[in-house]
């Protein structure tokens, strides 16, 4: 669908500018116009200027921001004859907008359904009784259950995806026409992701309203958006019906952007391992947790082995324990039960310091590892301890060190707020490898950063592999990436291993539901495989990763389409189907032949 410009859009923007004290523009010419009822995509890297055009139909630039224009109305209304009470009217009564992060957006403080109340009784007028039928209605709405009982609970006290779903709920409970979602997504695991891509299309059949979806996926726009604008450096390269944008681009940016996107269709990074050494032997590995007087089991009867020379990479949404796994094997947390031996010898507690040498993690906020007042040099530096003196030889370590992961030698004299996302993160590799580790623990090192940045990583990551002979521990929730970069592949639930396997295995032959249902809900970055995402939507609702509970019975029985009794009362083990594919199933031939990747 074409749309221009004309009275009954809720967003008309033509010629729109923006700059910051004397400086030249950084947004310039943007043209974006919007009907009821459409999803526009809005794509780009970080500092396109995505971000800053949804905030200026908010009215939320900071005063030193310069807005010019030949036309920019929002629901009806010139923004640039607003004052403060127009303002506030827009927001929230005619215009709502959805951040990507919902605990940020909402109060710790109040309880979520007085701060849906706040907005209802602000925009609708409505009181008493009727706005506490409002409040419900809305969170059912949203697919919140049992709407009632969530009106009195805190932000905190809930999901993730519930989070997301209430600030949607928030945003929607003053009746808009238009949402601005900036980024809803990117936080989320993919299942969560399929369910709030559906309920994004649900709001706009059932409430009409337009939505500007901006966001740094491709899949998630194919998969989502009626039509999407590229952003590069504050101007739009190109725009129109995502059939055309998405699948025939005209613009070379756009084609680098698709070109970047890791696939499940994608042939991944040929093995070529061999090296049957295990450097780890994970055995019958348990951690609980006590939490709130319960005791939480984070890991459950895990076994496997870490090859030398491999990319082994763990699957698995929020709660699954990949990332408590993780930690166990890096030493930073200690079993309950089982054992991580290296080298065929337990590891002991006072082993931790000799392991240090040997092993090193990459976490996934590089910025939150780097202390903010070290230069980078010194942060580099740290690993090595008093292993090596001062002067020179320390220097040309750090610039070697530097080197190899593509930045220059004067980067070291940098504090980390004057890197980028994708700088920070080649400063926290320089930094796990300076010591000359075997083992490398990445922990999603590429969720945070754009498309082409993360491919970049990628790359870099592979070519240091090979040169320095390393052995990686890949903890992700991107299964597009994991495909490329993974010579096996580990899916958790519950805290167990479900299925284990070489990476072709598991992606083109999935003999577990859980790995299939992973699968099913990523979205494809071609439009034209715009899949049905409810069933993944659906299955993500059913419960959690983390949910699997104790006693005689599968961990995903609850949201598996062929649970039966014999899933209710045998715990599967994790059994050999054939070739080293490992899968803890009591139905895995109907979960392979039933599976359609949906990229």
């Amino acid at each position: 669908m074409q749309v221009g410009p004309g009275a009954g859009n809720v967003l008309d923007i033509r010629g729109l500018d923006i700059s910051y004290g004397a400086g030249a523009p950084t947004i310039r010419g943007v043209e974006l116009s919007m009907a009821p009822g459409e999803i526009l995509g809005l794509i780009g890297e970080s500092g396109s200027g995505k971000s800053t055009v949804a905030m200026a139909c908010m009215g939320l630039l900071p005063k030193t921001a310069q807005v010019r224009a030949d036309q920019f109305t929002v629901c009806g209304q010139d923004v640039s004859a607003l004052d403060r009470r127009g303002w506030r009217d827009l927001r929230g009564g005619h215009a709502g907008m959805i951040f990507q992060d919902a605990m940020g957006a909402l109060d710790p403080s109040m309880r979520i359904g007085n701060q849906i109340a706040e907005v209802i009784g602000r925009h609708r007028g409505l009181r008493g009784k009727a706005r506490a039928r409002a409040v419900v209605d809305v969170l059912e709405k949203v697919g919140v259950p049992e709407p009632g009982k969530r009106a009195r609970h805190y932000s905190f006290q809930l999901s993730g995806g519930l989070r997301q779903r209430v600030a949607i709920a928030l945003a929607l409970a003053g009746d808009p026409q238009l949402l601005l979602a900036d980024e809803p997504t990117t936080a989320l695991d993919v299942t969560v992701q399929a369910g709030i891509l559906q309920l994004f299309r649900q709001v706009r059949d059932d409430f009409g309203v337009g939505i500007l979806l901006i966001s740094h996926d491709m899949g998630v726009i194919a998969q989502t958006a009626d039509r999407v604008g590229v952003m590069l450096n504050g101007e739009i390269v190109e725009q129109g019906p995502v059939s055309e944008v998405l699948v025939r681009p005209q613009d070379d940016y756009t084609k680098r952007l698709l070109d970047a996107m890791p696939r499940l269709d994608g042939p991944g990074i040929p093995s070529e391992h061999e090296d049957e050494t295990a450097v780890f032997e994970i055995q019958d590995l348990h951690k609980t947790f006590r939490v709130k007087g319960q005791t939480i089991a984070a890991v459950r009867g895990v076994s496997l082995d870490i090859r030398r020379g491999e990319v082994l990479s763990v699957v698995g949404e929020s709660g699954s324990g990949k990332s408590t796994l993780a930690r166990l094997v890096a030493g930073l947390e200690t079993p309950t039960a089982g054992a991580v031996k290296l080298d065929g010898k337990k590891l002991a507690r006072r082993g931790r310091t000799a392991l240090s040498g040997r092993l090193q993690m990459v976490f996934q906020h590089p910025l939150g590892s780097l202390n903010p007042r070290l230069r980078i040099g010194t942060s580099v530096r740290e690993p090595l301890g008093s292993s090596l003196g001062k002067g020179e030889d320390v220097r040309a370590r750090i610039a070697k060190a530097l080197q190899e992961v593509d930045l220059p030698a004067d980067a070291a004299g940098r504090f980390p707020h004057e890197m980028s996302g994708g700088q920070a993160q080649r400063v926290a590799i320089a930094r796990s490898l300076i010591a000359g580790p075997e083992v490398v623990i990445l922990d999603e090192p590429t969720s945070a950063l754009d498309v082409s940045v993360q491919a970049q990583i990628l790359e870099l990551l592979e070519e240091l592999k090979k040169q320095g002979d390393l052995t990686y521990l890949f903890i992700s929730h991107d299964l597009a990436v994991v495909r490329q970069i993974s010579d096996r592949v580990a899916v958790m639930y519950a805290g167990e291993v479900v299925e284990l396997g070489e990476t072709s295995q598991v992606f083109n032959e999935p003999k577990h539901w859980y790995t299939k249902v992973l699968l099913s809900a990523v979205p494809s970055p071609d439009p034209r495989s715009r899949g049905d995402l409810d069933a993944a939507a659906k299955s993500g609702s059913g419960g959690s990763a983390g949910s699997g509970g104790e006693g005689p019975r599968c961990s995903f029985m609850m949201r598996c389409p062929m649970a039966d009794d014999l899933c209710a009362t045998v715990r599967p083990p994790l059994a050999d189907e054939g070739s080293g594919h490992l899968v803890a199933c009591h139905h895995p031939r109907e979960a392979e032949v039933t599976h359609e990747v949906s990229a």
